[in-house]
């Protein structure tokens, strides 16, 4: 527990440097390209980010492998692994919609066992470590108790090409009228965290990389939340789900299987 206890602090020190980073440029001229898609940006300070939480992972733990959105990946002598996403929602971040974050996990072997995630227009970061709990700054977090599905406010995100956009909001229309309502707030690491503090009662989506999900399923499952994802048994094996309790969650999945598989980016 000692050692987590390490991973975690050291995980909420890096992603709070980063996210004020993150802040003092947003009002800086933005340099922006595309990845995969149109859709898919990247801005200097995606990068600018991402090289401060690298440089600050090799100076406190030069021997832990880095895996990074934007390629800056490491391989380390340790079975230790960190996973950043300097900022998640940068779509958010450019129009300055308010949902973005920096994220930060850490793994080792195939467990994780700390993360962090700051969501950087509310000043509040989420945090966790395996065993731990979950907080929000220095106050304890739980999912919601005995949601109904038909009173869940769900969650959820986009692909980024237009044939997997499409095929995702058909599977949306099909569960609109059986539960609450949905909300899209276009990054994945804040939904989650949102999810275990009882913002929202459940989420899903297709095509997360491990950069988006890894420190906030961590925080949720904490939180006493439930994570069906890549690392558990899954029809698609690229689908994430969250939920305040199992019966939502598999309620989600069971309406998605016959929406899978999503169209391929």
């Amino acid at each position: 527990m000692q050692s987590y206890q390490t991973l975690v602090e050291a995980a909420k020190t890096f992603a709070t440097e980063a996210a004020n980073l993150v802040r003092s440029s947003r009002n800086e001229q933005l340099s922006i390209s595309s990845k995969s898609s149109i859709t898919d940006m990247v801005t200097d300070v995606d990068k600018a980010a991402e090289n401060y939480l690298v440089e600050r992972i090799h100076q406190v733990f030069p021997e832990h492998s880095i895996i990074a959105e934007e390629g800056s990946d490491h391989k380390g002598s340790s079975e230790v692994s960190w996973i950043i996403d300097p900022i998640d929602g940068t779509t958010n971040f450019i129009y300055g919609f308010p949902s973005y974050s920096v994220s930060v996990g850490v793994r080792t072997h195939d467990d994780v066992v700390a993360g962090a995630v700051y969501n950087i227009p509310e000043n509040a970061l989420y945090w966790s470590g395996k065993g731990m709990g979950a907080f929000k700054n220095s106050s304890q977090i739980h999912v919601r108790d005995k949601v109904a599905i038909s009173k869940s406010l769900i969650g959820t995100g986009f692909g980024y090409s237009a044939l997997r956009r499409v095929a995702q909001a058909k599977f949306l229309a099909s569960i609109i009228g059986e539960v609450r309502d949905i909300r899209r707030a276009g990054a994945a690491s804040l939904d989650l965290c949102f999810l275990a503090e009882g913002r929202l009662d459940g989420y899903y989506e297709a095509g997360l990389w491990p950069w988006d999900y890894t420190a906030a399923a961590l925080i949720v499952r904490e939180a006493g939340g439930t994570i069906l994802g890549p690392t558990d048994e899954e029809p698609s094996g690229e689908l994430t789900i969250g939920a305040s309790n199992l019966e939502l969650a598999d309620f989600l999945r069971r309406k998605v299987i016959p929406f899978l598989p999503f169209e391929e980016d």
